[in-house]
Parts: structure tokens; sequence; C-alpha cells
């Protein structure tokens, strides 16, 4: 099944939903503090004898008041955070932007996929290598002196193995296979989904927000365009100025996916 076409629909109604959770929990403890206020005072106000049933002091008192208090501000917090999340997903309807992005995200979910695809077969060769090299421990040959140097050649290999593939770490899982029913290393794609969209919406952040800084209110991003080697570039037009958009793309040697630097400058 494919990706979500736009990454910030569902990344962000996530993010909303869950601060809206967090909002409803503290509304809730809130009244139960107020509640529990409403009967403290009641036991205060006659001398901690009567009406108090659950045998209420005056350090309840003080704890109540410092709970709700806290509570308050908590709640002060994600109100705000709320209303953070919620102009940032009205923001994210630069549609140049979010293609440039999703492209993005599609090269590196493809590089990572075929890295994996090159990482089973390295793993295959360096675990035969570990099979040899028990079988080589426990053998005769160890005492050679030349056993030494092997087994310095193994280390350093199986430390290359783990250096070089340190970056797909986060995106192997191991699984039962149905046939051999022994754990193999598969690609963990939905963790690698869940990154990318986190990513992208950060990238987007940073692209609005830089560029909000420079031209105030966004009022034209027609200017915008996507050049051959997927880089975004062009013009943003806003009520207090125009800013220059160029991307900077970088593939490292090897193993590191393409990445990309976006310079966001005035123009005067």
């Amino acid at each position: 099944m494919p990706h979500n076409t736009y990454f910030s629909e569902v990344s962000v109604m996530a993010t909303i939903e869950f601060i809206q959770k967090r909002i409803a929990g503290k509304e809730k403890e809130i009244a139960s503090l107020t509640k529990k206020l409403g009967r403290i005072q009641k036991a205060e106000a006659s001398g901690w004898e009567a009406n108090n049933p659950y045998m209420y002091s005056e350090s309840d008192l003080r704890y109540c008041l410092k709970d709700l208090e806290l509570a308050r501000k908590a709640l002060k917090k994600y109100q705000a955070d709320l209303q953070e999340a919620e102009n940032k997903a009205a923001s994210r309807n630069v549609k140049v932007i979010l293609d440039f992005l999703n492209q993005w995200k599609d090269r590196s979910r493809k590089f990572y996929q075929e890295q994996f695809e090159q990482y089973l077969v390295a793993e295959a060769e360096m675990r035969k290598k570990g099979e040899e090299y028990t079988e080589k421990y426990y053998s005769p040959a160890r005492r050679d002196p030349s056993w030494k140097a092997y087994e310095e050649e193994y280390h350093k290999a199986r430390a290359d193995f783990n250096t070089t593939w340190a970056f797909l770490t986060p995106y192997i899982q191991m699984l039962v296979n149905p046939e051999t029913h022994r754990r193999e290393p598969a690609f963990n794609l939905e963790r690698m989904n869940k990154d990318l969209d986190t990513e992208a919406n950060r990238k987007y952040d940073f692209i609005i927000e830089r560029t909000v800084a420079i031209v105030g209110t966004i009022t034209d991003a027609a200017n915008l365009h996507i050049g051959d080697k997927g880089d975004l570039n062009g013009y943003i037009v806003g009520t207090t100025g125009t800013a220059k958009v160029q991307t900077i793309g970088a593939g490292g040697y090897n193993i590191q996916c393409f990445h990309f630097r976006t310079l966001i400058n005035e123009m005067k």
C-alpha cells in the first residue's frame, strides 16, 4: 500500500489529536481537584471537625491548591501547543513545498529499501565468517601462531560491518521466517514512514518559518519550482518583502542517502 501522498495531514492531525487528549485529561484532573478543594474548604470552615469524613487537614489544603495551580499551568501550555499545532497545520498549504518534500521522502524510502537488500547480502557473508570463526576457535588450528592475525582480522571485519550498516539499524527488525522458523532480519517500513513524516514536517516548518521571518505573511509562492534533480528553487513573495529559495543537494559516499540544505535569503 503506498504511503500518504501528503505527509502533513496525517502526521499533523495525529499531533493535534494527541494534544487534545492531553487537554481533555488535564481538564478532567482540574475538575476533580476543584471538587476536592470544595470538600477541603468545607472541612476548613468547620475547624476540621465537622464535614470532614476524609480527615482533611491544612497540609491537604496546601497540596490541593498546589496541584490545582500546576494543573492549570499545564492546561494553559497544552492549549498554547494546540494553537501552535493548528496554526502549523493551516500553514502547510504551499503545494510546491509539499511536493518537494514528498519527492525527498520517496527517494529516501527507495534508498533505504535498496540498501537493505545489500545489507542482507553483507549480513549473510558476515554470518558465514562468524560460523567459520566459531568453528576454528574450537579447533586445534587455534594453537597455530597465525591464529592471532586471523582473529584480529575477523574482529575488524565485524567492527567494519557494524559501522557500515549503523545508519540502517533503526529500520531492521527480526521476524520469524514461517518456512525455516528462524529469526531473520526484515525492513521496518512503518517506522521509516513515521520518521520520514516527522522529518518532512520539521523541514517544512523550517522553510516556512525562515521565509516568514523575511517576507512576513506569504502572499505568492507561484515562482517556486522543483528542478530536474528534485531541488527546490525560486522566489516567495510576502507582505514585507521577497525571499530567494535555493536548495543545495548532497549525496554521501556509498551509504548516505541524498539530503539537502535549503538556503532562504532576502532579496534586496
